[in-house]
């Protein structure tokens, strides 16, 4: 029997310089909305760091229901995400995909973050 296997999303968040804190641990979910509000919460985590105007562009971001809304269509069609923050110290990009869970583990339990 050929079952279709679960969607999942993986979260991931990087940088291309030296960060002065660690990116925040790889999140694997199965609901879209987990997997964008986990982009939200560590854009929050970088942003008191940030110079004033890119604090602003960075909070205007977060406060954009409409693009959340339509990041979350765009997941549940099978589509990635992604968003760029440049900041002083080069430029952060959180990204969000939609996977297919191999299934390894019990399907009776969830998937976890892998930190």
């Amino acid at each position: 029997m050929n079952r279709l296997l679960p969607r999942t999303y993986w979260c991931h968040a990087d940088t291309d310089s030296t960060p002065k804190a660690p990116p925040p641990d790889d999140l694997l979910t199965t609901a879209p909305g987990q997997a964008l509000a986990w982009v939200h919460a560590s854009v929050r985590r970088l942003t008191p760091g940030l110079d004033r105007d890119t604090r602003r562009r960075d909070r205007t971001w977060l406060g954009d229901h409409r693009s959340a809304e339509a990041a979350i269509r765009s997941l549940r069609r099978g589509q990635g995400y992604a968003y760029e923050l440049p900041t002083a110290d080069g430029t952060w990009r959180w990204t969000a995909y939609p996977v297919s869970a191999l299934p390894l583990l019990p399907t009776d339990q969830p998937p976890r973050s892998h930190a």
